[in-house]
């Protein structure tokens, strides 16, 4: 009898849990986590780095190249940039709005000193890619042992 009367009364299973997801991202936020979407996430990035530099690729979908600014302060690189709303047409509203609009901004520590000068950026298809050279003075220098006798 109970389990009938429950069953009546309760959300079905599948919209039992729709809202869970949200309001974990927004508890993480409320307690100073990262973990939702586009919490410090926007853009997402790769790098990879040898002994002449670092490269990174930043994915910067629906933003426009000219719109964004690369900042590199000592061992601090800095993207800026805004990706713009898109334009609907009369009378027509969303349904479902996922993807981040406005203002971003995203701070990286390198793991060196960049020759600010040697900078190379390139953007294709929404895809941002940095080229940083390290400064000459802080490249790995091989260290000739001389023999004594």
């Amino acid at each position: 009898m109970w389990r009938n009367m429950y069953r009546r009364t309760a959300l079905p299973r599948k919209m039992m849990w729709r809202g869970m997801p949200n309001m974990q991202d927004e508890m993480d936020f409320l307690l100073g986590g990262t973990r939702g979407p586009n919490r410090n996430s926007f853009p997402a990035i790769n790098s990879w780095l040898n002994d002449e530099g670092i490269f990174i690729t930043a994915e910067v979908p629906g933003v426009a190249p000219e719109s964004i600014d690369i900042l590199i302060e000592g061992e601090t690189l800095t993207l800026n940039g805004t990706r713009n709303d898109e334009e609907l047409p009369d009378g027509v509203k969303f349904h479902r709005r996922e993807r981040g609009r406005g203002d971003f901004n995203r701070t990286f520590e390198l793991p060196f000193r960049v020759d600010v000068d040697s900078v190379e950026a390139t953007f294709t298809n929404g895809l941002l890619r940095l080229l940083l050279p390290r400064v000459p003075e802080e490249k790995p220098r091989k260290i000739e042992v001389k023999s004594v006798n």
